[in-house]
């Protein structure tokens, strides 16, 4: 197991054993982490009171062409994640997945005392019919969805059962929310768009 000071490897998670704790769970490649993914964060903190945000930075994304290697991009994450309750993670390579439901699986079986919740931005929501089992993904925990300041609300939503209340700060349906205030416009891939040209 590699192991980098302020990143969270499997074994480092361990003093989640044995403790009841909130912890939301954003999970994705980072490349590179940015002031949204902060933005998500201290908003889940704020708003739904978690005892730690984990930014698990994810082995690679079955989505999109092979990238940086995860211990660099979570190394650069740290530089980002400057709130004491944001933990950047490398535990998906410790798994081995590259699936997020076999990751949540993995992190519900091994802290079975925590209570995980997945949080999202929107963005997501377009791809999200595509990920591995994502209708079971609902079954394993909460989801939270963080919507972003856009003319097109809630485009794709549909995947989750949702109806569209943009009026509203806050749709729940079963276990998903969508949470709608500090909205932030930001995504990697037009950081990565910028840097290219």
């Amino acid at each position: 197991m590699k192991f980098t000071k302020n990143i969270y490897n499997l074994q480092a998670l361990n003093f989640m054993r044995c403790s009841h704790l909130r912890v939301g769970i954003l999970g994705g490649t980072f490349d590179p982490a940015h002031a949204g993914h902060l933005m998500i964060s201290l908003q889940a903190l704020k708003y739904y009171q978690f005892d730690y945000v984990i930014w698990l930075v994810a082995n690679k994304n079955p989505l999109k062409p092979k990238g940086r290697d995860i211990f660099d991009r979570a190394k650069e994450a740290t530089s980002i994640a400057t709130h004491p309750k944001i933990i950047v993670s490398t535990a998906e390579h410790d798994f081995g997945c590259i699936y997020i439901y076999d990751s949540l699986k993995e992190l519900i079986n091994r802290f079975p005392m925590v209570s995980f919740s997945w949080l999202m931005g929107i963005d997501n929501a377009a791809t999200f019919n595509k990920w591995h089992r994502y209708n079971e993904i609902k079954t394993l925990c909460d989801i939270i969805i963080f919507d972003r300041p856009t003319h097109t609300r809630l485009v794709g939503t549909r995947v989750f059962g949702l109806k569209s209340k943009p009026i509203l700060d806050k749709t729940q349906t079963n276990h998903i929310i969508i949470h709608r205030k500090g909205l932030y416009d930001i995504s990697s891939t037009q950081i990565r768009k910028a840097k290219n040209k």
